[in-house]
């Protein structure tokens, strides 16, 4: 069944009937990605909710010197959106894009805001969800301000090890605020004391 994986993460949470599960699946699509293909662009209308079923996506805005800021990766049991576009019916500050081949679960805004009215359930599932990513945002932020180098990469490869598996290091290096070249220093040192049992604590 095409939603039963996110029917799955739904029940981790809270109970639905068997009908307003059946009334869920009505107002829900499967979109398909190829990789490098963009789920949202800047400066669209992205008033959507995605459930990753499968594949990866990345999340980055471009500043004004051009450069690109990675912001969140997204794979299997994921959501992903433009939240900003989502919660203010503004356009949305960042891109989406595929790395790798996607399928995801759609659910457009204001379907979805109708059915919460009529099934206040769901709606807990959702606070729980933007709780702990709020959470982990404000983490990621006392990360970048308190920990080295070292340190943030050894959180992320053990936090998130099929991310540093499929995202390439680039955009790991981005996403943890690093330089290409830096990183590449930090994952060296990061690879050897693995084999020798130790952690990065430096940098």
């Amino acid at each position: 069944m095409e939603f039963e994986r996110i029917l799955t993460n739904i029940r981790r949470h809270v109970t639905l009937t068997e009908e307003e599960e059946t009334q869920l699946c009505a107002i829900m699509s499967i979109k398909q990605l190829k990789r490098k293909e963009f789920l949202v662009r800047s400066g669209e209308d992205a008033r959507h909710e995605y459930y990753v079923n499968k594949g990866c996506l990345r999340t980055y805005y471009i500043d004004h010197k051009g450069m690109e800021h990675n912001t969140y990766f997204a794979v299997e049991g994921y959501w992903v959106s433009d939240i900003y576009s989502r919660t203010f019916n503004a356009p949305a500050l960042c891109n989406i894009i595929a790395l790798e081949d996607s399928e995801l679960v759609h659910i457009p805004n204001m379907a979805l805001e109708d059915f919460l009215k009529k099934v206040p359930g769901l709606e807990r599932f959702f606070r729980i969800s933007y709780q702990n990513a709020l959470a982990m945002h404000h983490l990621k932020t006392i990360q970048l301000l308190s920990m080295s180098g070292g340190e943030r990469y050894n959180y992320f490869r053990t936090k998130y090890p099929e991310l540093d598996k499929r995202v390439p290091q680039k955009h790991i290096a981005s996403y943890l605020g690093f330089t290409p070249e830096f990183f590449n220093t930090i994952r060296s040192k990061a690879i050897r004391s693995s084999n020798t049992g130790a952690t990065v604590k430096s940098m």
